[in-house]
């Protein structure tokens, strides 16, 4: 079987795993395996996120196409007077 070794695990979490694996009455090796199934399942449960082109593509389609609709300019919606002061 091939071996994982893993550096630099924060303390938080190495205690984490620590109480998880004594609850479950594990090793360490094997609740971090067990960990990582679900994490790595869940995570393939979850559809994955658009690319970025997609993204800015639906922006632009039915977002940054719709009309303004408030003509006021950027001072009159932040609430600035004419002297720069806010109201």
């Amino acid at each position: 079987m091939p071996t994982l070794v893993l550096r630099n695990v924060p303390k938080d979490l190495y205690q984490r795993l620590k109480e998880t694996a004594a609850q479950h009455r594990r090793s360490m090796t094997q609740e971090a395996i067990v960990s990582l199934q679900a994490a790595l399942e869940g995570a393939a449960a979850r559809p994955p996120k658009p690319a970025v082109d997609e993204t800015l593509d639906w922006l632009r389609r039915e977002v940054w196409s719709l009309p303004v609709l408030d003509h006021r300019d950027e001072d009159e919606i932040l609430g600035y007077n004419a002297d720069g002061r806010f109201d």
